[in-house]
């Protein structure tokens, strides 16, 4: 019996041992993240400009906990005044609580955080906005970070002060519901969450928050990463930037927070995090500056197409690849330690669920944005983008140092969008609330082999019809158009190129290549060659052309309802092609060579090797001789001739054919209208002997993605 009776004193005190154990464990994770969410929150600004604001913000501060200046009752949807109480006394905080700071434990500092935050938790009426991410995101979060902070003070936050403004962060929308389960927004929401859960030890909120982020991590149906690792905020809205980029911030800080606790994310979720990074992220920099199409309605804030390293450089420290060159490469282009050509892999990218191309060379990177019946045109909001109508009409982006369209859009013209066939409307009517709709296009799409690519668009939109194919080539760009019809009291414009003028304009309309010397020329007949900052422009057939160098002036405020009507003036270029008023079944064929450094570089070699075989309603189609490249749009079932051999389809498609030696092809396809099933049929003859080929279709998300067949002759 005294055996038993041991041996079970044993069990009990082992048993309560671990019970102990268990809760000092989840007391010391507690403890850790907000620990970790201290020093995320102390990790800017410097100290030196630390102390010079808080000491200005100290001095300012009245005694009833207000400053002057804020308009505590406004109820604007944007730049809400409110919430810059909550940031400056962050900054009161952030000193009190930093040990290198000249004002760590001050007590004066403290009563006077006291006093502000009081201020805030008795304003009758309580602040709000018209605008539902201030009360769900900003202004929980800077609380959080505040608390958090406060607790590795000297003197905390009386408990029932910390207490009424933890119930802020409870005035919040759902985070089960649209807004706030879908995406960026579902990050955001989770990182207050999460330090209301440590701040309360609150296992289930901690838990609960957690899971629902790590939900997100997967290819999506909906707003989030998708299968082609571009990604989607708003329904089917490129947002690869932007709400990509805060989608990465917060799922980085959850990870930090919860790293090395029970609730960190699992390997095979940050590899797809990586992932993401690698094959969607870091595709669409240019050195240090986006591609306009990546940042939705972001485009009409200033500086937002450029980007700066912090998110890649924190990325990197977690993923379970940050050794990947790609991480340090992108870095060292963005910080400027190195060119934007350093690392870069040559690259096709056709993103199939946001009708998106980016085609990346050392050289240059060349992309194009359309908008199908599947995806959503470019959003205006929040009095942001006023003009932006034409964004998805075949936008395209060409870079060789990337900064060619930097804080160009206030003098923009709107209606001559890169790459875009359009109506030259001059004054186009402003969006002034929210307008998110889809294109109308059925028959949008691309097919790439990882290295080059074809690109079409059947445009019908704005009484506007055209067929649009772009072939991505190496290192060119061929562009061709047809079937171009219009009914509009304006004339049509293919815009080539509209970017900052750098250097002189050169064109040349035979040999001799020649400055422009006026503002603006029009050459009815047509030129051979452009020239403007290491890009030319050859046109193989005589066509209606304008080029432009000539300052344009213009104001935020005219793009962003939010911004200064200050008056900006740019030197622009232009390039375009006139179609005229009504235009019936029109055309236009230019050819894009990136990285020429100088008209002296250009020769008739640099197009010799292309054969732009046909460009018609039914078919457009490019041979490249040099790099045994065949790239045909059908329109329709039907079938090609060139160089003396035939390819043959019974479906439209998309097709790209490579030699990749004597005998042996590789034939790609993809479906733009995402909506065959089966598979489709299609034959080539090369010297008069010919193979079936039978492409087996994707479905669901995998719909209108590249299948590959491989033949031997």
């Amino acid at each position: 019996m005294k055996n038993y009776n041991r041996v079970f004193t044993f069990f009990i005190f082992i048993f309560l041992i671990s019970i102990s154990n268990s809760f000092a464990q989840e007391e010391n994770e507690y403890d850790q993240i907000l620990g970790k969410i201290y020093r995320e929150y102390q990790s800017s600004p410097r100290v030196s400009d630390l102390n010079k604001e808080a000491k200005i913000l100290m001095a300012s501060l009245k005694s009833n906990g207000s400053w002057e200046g804020i308009n505590y009752k406004d109820q604007a949807g944007t730049r809400w005044q409110p919430d810059k109480h909550l940031k400056q006394l962050g900054i009161l905080v952030k000193a009190y609580t930093r040990t290198t700071s000249d004002l760590y434990e001050s007590s004066d500092l403290y009563d006077k955080i006291i006093t502000a935050m009081n201020y805030w938790v008795n304003l009758n009426p309580a602040p709000k906005s018209s605008n539902w991410w201030w009360l769900s995101i900003s202004v929980p979060k800077e609380i959080g970070n505040m608390l958090a902070s406060m607790r590795f003070g000297k003197k905390k936050v009386p408990q029932d002060l910390e207490k009424k403004l933890i119930e802020w962060m409870n005035k919040t929308v759902s985070i089960t519901k649209s807004p706030g389960k879908d995406g960026a927004n579902l990050t955001d929401m989770a990182q207050h969450r999460i330090m209301q859960a440590a701040l309360t030890k609150n296992e289930e909120l901690l838990s609960q928050t957690v899971h629902l982020t790590s939900e997100s991590i997967k290819f999506s149906n909906g707003d989030g990463i998708q299968k082609d690792y571009s990604f989607h905020a708003h329904g089917p809205e490129l947002y690869i930037h932007g709400y990509g980029m805060e989608y990465l911030s917060g799922i980085r800080n959850i990870q930090v927070y919860v790293q090395g606790t029970r609730f960190s994310y699992t390997t095979e979720q940050m590899d797809l995090i990586s992932d993401f990074v690698k094959k969607g992220y870091l595709q669409v920099i240019r050195g240090k500056y986006l591609d306009y199409s990546v940042i939705g309605r972001g485009i009409a804030r200033n500086n937002a197409s450029r980007t700066n390293s912090t998110l890649i450089k924190n990325l990197k420290a977690i993923v379970p690849d940050g050794d990947n060159p790609a991480y340090e490469n992108a870095i060292k282009r963005i910080d400027g330690d190195e060119p934007p050509n350093f690392g870069v892999e040559p690259s096709n990218t056709h993103y199939w669920r946001s009708d998106y191309t980016v085609h990346n060379r050392p050289g240059f990177m060349a992309t194009v944005n359309i908008a199908s019946n599947r995806s959503i045109r470019t959003e205006s909001g929040n009095g942001e983008n006023l003009v932006g109508q034409f964004l998805t009409e075949g936008a395209m982006y060409l870079a060789t140092g990337g900064n060619e369209y930097f804080n160009i859009f206030p003098v923009w013209k709107w209606y001559m969008i890169p790459g875009t066939t359009t109506p030259a409307v001059k004054n186009l009517k402003k969006r002034t609330n929210w307008v998110a709709v889809k294109g109308l296009a059925d028959f949008v799409g691309g097919v790439s082999d990882g290295l080059n690519g074809v690109t079409t668009f059947a445009m019908d939109a704005y009484e506007t019809k055209a067929k649009k194919g772009w072939f991505f080539f190496d290192d060119k760009v061929i562009c061709l158009g047809a079937e171009i019809s219009a009914n509009r009291d304006e004339p049509i414009y293919t815009t080539i190129n509209q970017s900052l003028q750098k250097g002189d304009v050169q064109y040349s309309e035979n040999v001799i290549f020649e400055k422009l010397t006026e503002p603006e020329h029009h050459f009815k007949q047509g030129i051979k060659w452009a020239f403007h900052d290491e890009i030319a422009y050859f046109f193989p057939q005589s066509q209606d052309i304008w080029l432009s160098a000539k300052s344009q002036s213009g104001s935020w405020k005219e793009i962003n309802s939010n911004s200064s009507d200050k008056v900006i003036e740019m030197d622009v270029f232009s390039l375009w092609i006139d179609h005229g008023k009504n235009p019936k079944n029109d055309s236009y064929e230019y050819i894009i060579i990136p990285g020429i450094e100088s008209p002296d570089a250009i020769s008739s070699a640099s197009v010799s090797s292309i054969e732009i075989v046909e460009n018609s309603s039914d078919i457009q189609a490019v041979w490249d001789n040099s790099n045994k490249l065949l790239g045909v749009v059908f329109y329709k079932k039907g079938k090609l001739e060139w160089d003396g051999n035939t390819i043959s389809i019974d479906q439209p498609g998309v097709v790209l054919a490579c030699q990749t030696n004597d005998n042996e092809w590789t034939i790609n396809y993809a479906d733009p209208t995402q909506k065959l099933t089966g598979s489709v049929k299609a034959e080539i003859k090369i010297d008069s002997n010919s193979e079936s080929l039978n492409f087996q279709l994707p479905t669901g998300n995998m719909a209108g993605s590249t299948v590959s067949e491989k033949v031997s002759f």
